[in-house]
């Protein structure tokens, strides 16, 4: 066995450390409001933002990089 866990190891337990109470808090407190956030508007910005950043990067690196 390795020494140390391995790095996706680390994040998972993080994760766990952190999500667990967060749960915890939510399940024992039914009072505290949910925000109602509009996902599917959040999630749709998000597709579009990363589509024109990937599509940006691709012209720079192919087009002005090679140039230099």
């Amino acid at each position: 066995m390795a020494d140390q866990p391995c790095k996706v190891c680390k994040q998972i337990r993080y994760f766990i450390l952190v999500a667990a109470p967060i749960l915890l808090l939510i399940g024992t407190r039914p009072d505290v409001a949910v925000p109602s956030v509009p996902i599917e508007f959040l999630f749709t910005n998000f597709i579009i933002f990363a589509f024109i950043a990937v599509l940006a990067f691709r012209i720079y690196t192919d087009y002005f990089k090679k140039k230099k």
